[in-house]
């Protein structure tokens, strides 16, 4: 099959061809610049990922107006909601919010309150979240423990887990095996190898230090089509994989990508997933077959000292016929490929933002900012 290759750079920059609309924009952090220099250092010891701990840091809810040229900052009149390293956001049917904080997930009302909050032992770093058709079910990607679980919405109970170093994805690449049941730990060291049993209460919101994973899934998604599958993109081995609910058992169905792609989830007949360090978009069809890519790497705006390093975070889509790409290196990028233009939306430089839900037009952009809990 023939790919596409549409280079964003291109395409015909254009402001008056994008509408604005309303967002939200999920800011993990606000150490952007710091992140850039991490990141640059990661790239030439050859290792993506945290490898020292670290304190959790302060992000945002943002709910604003996304308009080409208009800065995006806690000046811009945005509703801004401080929560502890966000990173997953769902808008429900009623108008609340489902926030995954690093190491739990917040139900917040429309007024900005916390309704109800879920936790789990092995919820550590958590990522994207997913609510199921039946609004009752949510899909947590925890890349804390290398951990899928889902979760009863009404009763709060655990409904699945899926972790990587219990489906054949073990040792870590340090040639350690990670085991959370001391019985296996034992059998483990009994075979001579190096094991560690996990702890949960013994660690941190942060759970396993990203070089300590043995594959750091960072984003799932439902099968609309098939609900006993379940797809994962997995960082470290830069795949996609599609699990099944029922057994556990996994295939690989997208290889190629760099490590820490993100954000797998259907569109139109097939799927989207980024490809992050590379800085590109792959469309790919119902059967995991890349269709197009659309590449960002060489638009304007990145700042030098990066030189070929590239953080694409996600692209969704946003309208019809409309992506948004969270480029770390550049801002918010609009895309329609049909009409091949593009414009670019500045946020505050310090920002690190790394999800967007497109809003409803019943929310409302108002100036409030309340404090989470510790």
């Amino acid at each position: 099959m023939t790919v596409v290759i549409e280079d964003i750079a291109s395409y015909c920059e254009d402001p008056a061809a994008f509408a604005a609309c309303i967002a939200y924009l999920v800011v993990k952090s606000q150490d952007q610049l710091e992140r850039r220099r991490q990141l640059i250092a990661a790239v030439e010891r050859g290792r993506i990922g945290r490898i020292e701990e670290r304190p959790v840091a302060e992000g945002l809810i943002v709910l604003t107006a996304i308009e080409p040229g208009r800065r995006i900052d806690r000046s811009s009149g945005a509703t801004v909601l401080r929560f502890r390293e966000p990173r997953g956001l769902v808008r429900l049917k009623d108008g609340t919010l489902l926030v995954a904080e690093i190491d739990r997930v917040a139900h917040i009302g429309p007024g900005g309150g916390e309704l109800r909050e879920y936790r789990h032992p092995l919820f550590a770093f958590l990522h994207s979240i997913e609510v199921a058709a039946d609004q009752r079910r949510l899909l947590v990607v925890s890349s804390g423990y290398d951990a899928l679980i889902e979760i009863d919405l009404v009763s709060g109970e655990t409904l699945w887990e899926w972790i990587t170093w219990e489906h054949g994805f073990n040792p870590s690449e340090d040639g350690v095996y990670l085991a959370r049941r001391p019985e296996r730990h034992r059998e483990l060291v009994a075979q001579g190898l190096a094991a560690r049993l996990l702890q949960p209460e013994r660690l941190g919101a942060h759970g396993l230090m990203t070089s300590e994973r043995t594959n750091h899934p960072n984003s799932a998604c439902y099968d609309p089509r098939d609900p006993s599958k379940v797809l994962a993109t997995l960082g470290h081995s830069g795949e996609v994989v599609e699990i099944d609910r029922r057994d556990g058992s996994w295939r690989r169905v997208v290889a190629g990508l760099a490590s820490m792609p993100h954000g797998i989830e259907p569109y139109g007949s097939g799927w989207l997933v980024t490809d992050t360090l590379r800085g590109d978009c792959w469309l790919l069809s119902r059967g995991f077959e890349l269709e197009r890519k659309l590449a960002f790497g060489r638009l304007p705006g990145k700042p030098p000292e990066l030189a070929g390093n590239e953080w694409l975070q996600v692209v969704r889509p946003l309208a019809q016929g409309i992506f948004i790409g969270l480029d770390a290196n550049r801002g918010l990028v609009l895309v329609d490929p049909t009409r091949r233009r593009y414009a670019l939306v500045p946020v505050d430089e310090d920002w690190c933002v790394h999800w967007c839900v497109p809003a409803d037009a019943g929310d409302e952009v108002t100036e409030i900012e309340q404090p989470r809990p510790p």
